[in-house]
Formats: C-alpha cells, structure tokens, sequence
C-alpha cells in the first residue's frame, strides 16, 4: 500500500509539476508573444507618425516651391529687367513672412527686395542652381545681414526662353526660426520628436524637441554624448545610404529612445532629405503596462485572483468615474474649470457679493486665420493663465466654450473693476500680437450679484452686457445696468417679429448683377435680401443681418433666401427668359448647421432646378483651417453648385486656403478693387489674380464703380465685375426688365 501511496504521490506530483510547468510555460509563451506583438505595435505607431509628419513637411516645402515657380513665371512675363522687376514684391514677401526675394545674375550677384546688392557666387545652393539643380539649403547664416542670423532658402534656376540655358538663379529666402516654427507638428501628446536631417546629420527642422537649436548635428550634438550609442550613428548613416526606412534605438541622458528615419524626395527627386522621428520608450510601453500588469500578478498573485480581478475592477472605476468628473467638469484646452465647474464653486461660496462678468475675444477667429488651429488653442491657454492670474482669493473663472470664459469678481467701485478689465484686455491683446495677428480684444460684460441672484441669470445678463460692448467700441466693457436697453428692446422686437416676417414673405430678394469684362453683357447674379415692412418701408440689411447672427437666426434666413431663389429661377426658365446662374450667400452658422447639404440639395430638386443655376457664396474665415467645413463644400460642388469664396482680400485672407480646392470662384472684396491707381495696390491685385487663375479659378470683382477700375480689371484679365458702375441691386421687377 505504502508503495502504492508513493506511486501515487509521484504520480500527483508529476502531474502537479506538469501542470505548473505548462502553466508557467503558457504564461511565458503568452509573455513572448505579448512582447513582439507590442513591439510590432511600437514600430507601426511610430511609422505611422513620421510618414505624416513626412507628408506635412513635403506638402508645405513642394506649396513653396509652387509658389517659388509661379513667381518666376509672373517674373519672367513682366516688361522691364527682372533685376529692377524683383524689388516690386517687396510687400508680397512681407505678406508670406519670407525675409526676402531674391533674383541672381548669372555672375552671382544678387538683386533682391532688401535692395542689397551683393556678390554671392560662393554659395552652393547658387553653383547648384547654375547646373539647372533646384536646392532647399538647409539653415545657413544669412551673408546679407549686419548681425547672426540663420536662413532657409529655396533656389531654383531661371532658363531662357530661347535657348534654353541657365541665366539666372531665383529663391525665396525665410528666417530659418519662423519657417521652423511654421512646421510644427505634435505627435505623441508632444513626447516625440521629429527632425529633418541631411546625409550628414546637419539639423534643418526641429519640430518639439527644446533642447535641438537650428545648427545642430543629428549624430554629434544628440547621439555622440552617450556611450550607450555605439553604432547607432553607423547604423543610421546606413538606412541613409540605403535610401530605406528602418528602426533602432538610442539613449539620451540615459533615457531610451525608439526612432524611425525614414527618406523623403522633394521638389521632383532633386532633394533628398531624411525624417528623423523619435519617442521615449517609456511612453509607447505606457499604454502596456495593464497587460504586463496583469500578467506579473498571474504568475506571482495567481491564489488571490478573485481579489486582484477585484482590486483591477475596483481601481478601473474609480479611473472611469475620475475621468467622467473630468469630462464633466475640466475643460480639455486649458485643464481648468468649466463653466459646470464655477458654478458649482460660486454657489458654495459663503458670499456672493460681486460681479458676474461674461467675456469674449473679439475677432478671435482671426489667429486660426493667420496662425493656424494649433496657435489658436495656444491663445485659449495663455488667455486662460492670463485670466487665473488677474484674479484674487476668493474669485472664481472659468472657459464656457470656444472663446467665452466667465469670471466673479468681488465687489468694488466701477473704476477699480474697469481698470483691472482693461488691463486685461490689453494683455490678451499682447499675446495676439505675438502672433502677428492685430485688432484682437478682450470685450465684457458685467452684471452685479449676491446671494439672492440666480448664477445663471447674472450671467445671462452680463452676456448682454458683453454683446452691447463688442458692438460700441469705445471702451471694451458695459455693465447691463448701463447700456441702452432701449435698442435692446428695439433688437429683440426685430426677433420677436421674424416668424411673422418669414411667414408672410417681407424678405424679399434683391438681385445684382454680374457683367462680363469682355462682352460687357450680363452673366449672372447675386441674390441679396431686404425686409419689408407692412407699411412698404425697408429695413436695411445691416439693421437686421448681425443681429440674426448673433442670435442664431440666420440660419432659417438662409434657408428662406435659397429656397426663394430656387422658385424664382424655376418660374424665369419655365418663362424662358434669359436665366443667369445666382449666388446666394450662406453664413458659416448654417454650415455648422445639421444635414445643410441634404437640406439644400432638397429644395433644389424639389424646384426642379438644375445645379448649374444655383451657386453659393461663403466668406472665407469659414472655411480656413476646417477640413469638415472643406468636405461638405466638396459635396455641394460634387452634385453641380459652384462654390464662391466671397469677401476675398478682407481681414486676413490665406493663401492656404486657396489651396484647399473646395471652391470654384474667387470673388475680390471692394477694398481691393479701392487699390486700383496706387502702385502698390495694383501690383498685389495683379498677383492675386494671377494666382487665382493659376489654380483654375474663376475670378469675379466686387464693388466696381468707375470705369478706370473696370480697364484695369479686363486688363488683367478679370472674368466678371459686380458694382455700382454698372448696376446697384435691384428690386425682383426691375431686374426682370434686364433680363426680358
């Protein structure tokens, strides 16, 4: 029996062991399997990275290059010599942010906009250029310059027309800080790094990594301090010679670091650069950790399981119930207090004697313009630094959304408040203008409180308060016990009779016409709305318009306008009279506005009209910088409406923008047109529609009204005018009688 027992002990422990033993062997297995497929993981997230941040550096360098080209282009068809021919785009090189244009004799003199004549036959990019080579330098020190500074610059020869030689080198030159800046890309919640490197591993973009200046040597200032790098810079050098994309890591103070170089051909394959991207390895293993996690407590806590899937169950809900307290609570720009957030606060406080004050940046749609989304969100957080500091125990604020925040200030005297408000807005003011960016102001609203005021009137009426401010310029605040109540009856009686005025058809459209530059015959039209009243008089559209802005009206109006319009032009064709195609303005609210392109394109085939005769106008500070905004245009322009970019040559107009493809016609503002008789003036308009027509769009001229404009306009070649000169807006009959 004993041998039995030991026969069956042996047996029980064998089949033990080989139960642990399979089991550790399957946890290693998994482990094994795990960790490839981690690393696999690793490296397709980091090829993913840096071919975008490959494409958003190719795209921006290959646009310049474009725009190099087409200069020479207008250059080269320009009367006179191209060395005095140059000095003219002074002010466009302003307006792109480049620090000079420049034009190269064939001895190696360079005629440029700083108008300084020098003699830079040395210069590589200028030999390159010589050979019929286009050249990206890379950062070099400006030779033109009194004192250090670093330069970009595109080349690209020049070649006679006839023969066909070299007889010139053209380039743009940038300050290699502002075009560095320009690049910019977060990648890895801004953990990662990306640089572009030449074969040597000479720097020329670094985009998010501080301690990498401009100058600096991939392999020498990087690599080449830590011992651990041995052979990473061979290794390198041999992805480079190669010409293929590959893997490896590194360590930087210690730190290890996966990287991924990956070539890249611009301008043709005549430059060869490589994109050097790079992340701490602790932050692509982060979002591991709970697999490693729970696999190190299988092995070591496999008894306690049911305590550790409860402990796992427990600590994920609480992150889950953090994370909705956050949602909830914090807002995800500034990681601040929202507004659920501040009220929550000021109602717990013990007084509430103060001011409730709403705020707004006037005009803030403007950075996103000029700077782009990214700087717009750097606004918002220095914005919201600015506000925590100006701010004192006891007082609250908070983001409401976009660019409204809300503050509760404690009680003082009016000039006390409207000092620390306008030093406020004049802050905000200062880092607007960091971003080249004018005009920008902090606009408030103020509406006293305590404890027996509801959070939420207070800060409607500050809102009032707010608004009544943005639109009297005089000083940027109004308490709403101040301001004049009376036009703000007047307004919320113009919205108060809307549905009446919708319902009974007092907008009318008013049409004016467009006429063509060559045959001086009408081509089309733009549908424009008035409200009449029941006595006959009018409400002039900027009475009304702004204010169903502000108020969220226009959307419905738009719709009225474009349904009005499609009726209208199905009764002209079934008449037969000679039908033009119209515009109908669209305000960026509708374009935000739910199933838009369904809507319109409903009505449009429920009047049976054909596309064609149908087009919209949209200002372009809607469209910058939206790419959602840019697909639904593309739908629009997919089922036949052309789309016109209106207001262009206002504000802050982008070049950018005019290479978002999602528009067919580009129509000049009037203060362009203005321009017309001034050097200057008609030196940029010459160009812009040169561009315009460049890109294959239609070019129309708002606000024509003398016939000097209208020469000058055919001249270069115009498609269409709108104006005065030859027609104001009409009135439904009388335009019929020009179209009869």
């Amino acid at each position: 029996m004993n041998i039995n027992l030991k026969k069956k002990s042996i047996k029980i422990t064998l089949i033990a062991l080989t139960f642990v033993i399979l089991f550790f062997s399957s946890i290693i297995y998994c482990t094994n399997r795990i960790s490839k497929e981690m690393e696999r993981q690793l490296e397709s997230n980091l090829t993913d990275v840096a071919n975008q941040n490959a494409l958003a550096i190719r795209n921006q360098l290959n646009n310049n290059y474009l725009l190099l080209q087409s200069l020479i282009t207008e250059l080269k068809e320009m009367p006179g010599d191209m060395r005095d021919n140059v000095m003219l785009l002074k002010g466009f090189a302003k307006s792109h942010n480049l620090k000079r244009i420049g034009y190269f004799t064939p001895d190696g003199t360079i005629y440029n906009t700083d108008e300084v004549e020098v003699n830079l036959s040395y210069r590589e990019f200028f030999k390159r250029g010589m050979e019929g080579k286009s050249t990206i330098t890379g950062v070099l020190s400006d030779a033109l310059s009194s004192k250090p500074e670093n330069v970009i610059i595109f080349s690209c020869p020049i070649y006679d027309d006839t023969s066909g030689d070299v007889n010139g080198v053209f380039c743009l030159v940038y300050d290699a800080e502002v075009f560095n800046a320009s690049l910019q890309v977060k990648c890895f919640d801004s953990q990662g790094s990306s640089f572009a490197i030449n074969e040597d591993g000479d720097i020329s973009i670094a985009m998010g990594y501080d301690s990498v200046q401009l100058f600096c040597n991939l392999y020498t200032d990087i690599l080449a301090p830590s011992k651990k790098n041995d052979g990473v810079v061979s290794s390198i050098k041999q992805l480079i010679h190669a010409d293929t994309g590959g893997f490896g890591r590194f360590y930087i103070d210690d730190i290890e670091y996966y990287y991924y170089c990956l070539p890249m051909s611009l301008v043709n394959d005549e430059i060869k650069w490589n994109i050097f991207t790079m992340v701490p390895t602790s932050y692509l293993l982060e979002r591991f950790k709970p697999v490693q996690n729970t696999l190190y407590l299988m092995i070591v806590f496999s008894i306690l399981l049911f305590t550790a899937a409860l402990t796992a169950y427990l600590l994920t809900f609480r992150s889950q119930r953090l994370a909705v307290q956050k949602l909830a609570y914090i807002d995800p720009i500034t990681d601040g207090a929202n507004y659920a957030l501040f009220k929550r606060r000021l109602s717990k406080l013990r007084s509430r004697r103060g001011y409730i004050i709403s705020m707004d940046i006037q005009h803030f749609s403007n950075i996103s313009i000029t700077a782009g989304g990214a700087a717009s969100d750097e606004m918002i957080k220095k914005t919201w630094e600015l506000v925590t500091k100006s701010i004192k125990n006891n007082e609250l604020a908070a983001r409401v959304r976009d660019d409204y925040f809300v503050l509760f200030l404690e009680m003082s005297d009016a000039s006390t408040i409207a000092l620390r408000l306008e030093q406020l807005s004049s802050g905000i003011h200062d880092i607007a203008i960091s971003y080249q960016v004018p005009g920008i102001r902090a606009c408030f609203g103020l509406f006293p409180m305590d404890n027996t005021v509801s959070i939420d009137d207070a800060y409607n009426k500050a809102k009032i308060g707010r608004d009544f401010a943005k639109d009297h310029h005089d000083k940027c605040y109004a308490f709403y016990n101040e301001i004049d109540h009376e036009e703000l009856m007047k307004n919320q009686q113009l919205e108060e009779r809307f549905d009446y005025a919708i319902a009974n058809g007092q907008f009318e459209l008013w049409y004016q016409p467009k006429y063509s530059t060559i045959t001086r015959e009408p081509v089309g039209c733009e549908a424009l709305v008035r409200w009449r009243e029941s006595d006959g008089s009018l409400i002039p559209p900027g009475r009304f318009i702004p204010l169903f802005e502000h108020d969220g009206y226009i959307s419905r109006l738009d719709e009225y306008v474009f349904r009005e319009a499609c009726r209208q032009q199905k009764y002209w064709l079934d008449k037969g009279f000679n039908t033009y195609p119209v515009s109908i303005n669209v305000s960026r609210a509708t374009l935000y506005s739910n199933n838009v392109v369904e809507k319109y394109l409903g009505i449009l085939n429920e009047y049976h009209v054909p596309a064609e005769y149908i087009q919209l106008e949209v200002l372009e500070s809607a469209i910058s910088g939206k790419a959602d905004i840019a697909k639904l245009l593309e739908t629009f322009r997919a089922n036949g409406i052309h789309i016109l970019m209106d207001d262009f040559g206002t504000g802050y107009s982008s070049l950018a923008t005019l290479n978002m493809h999602c528009f067919d016609t580009l129509k000049l503002d009037k203060s362009l047109i203005d321009c017309i008789g001034e050097k200057d003036g008609e030196t940029l308009l010459h160009y812009v529609i040169k561009m315009g027509r460049h890109l294959g769009l239609h070019i129309t001229a708002e606000g024509v009204e003398y016939e000097s404009q209208l020469d000058y306009l055919t001249e270069q070649k115009c498609d269409d005018i709108q104006g005065y000169f030859f027609s104001k807006p009409l009135p439904l009959r009388d335009y019929e009688k020009l179209i009869l």
